[in-house]
């Protein structure tokens, strides 16, 4: 997983087209969950949420 902060990688693929509820479908969470994570309200979310996000922030930046 990369080293930036959740945060930064939920910012990187806002950005790139991906929409908060595309992303909370697959984190598994609610769109609130998402949006509190990218403003740095929620630093340790739930395991699952924080690899889900790590993951498809991965997917990204090996398609870029």
């Amino acid at each position: 997983m990369s080293n930036k902060s959740l945060a930064a990688m939920v910012d990187d693929l806002l950005e790139s087209g991906r929409t908060y509820k595309e992303l909370a479908e697959k984190a598994g969470c609610d769109t609130s969950t998402i949006y509190r994570i990218k403003t740095g309200f929620i630093a340790n979310p739930k395991f699952s949420i924080g690899m889900a996000i790590g993951a498809m922030h991965a997917e990204l930046k090996a398609a870029a």
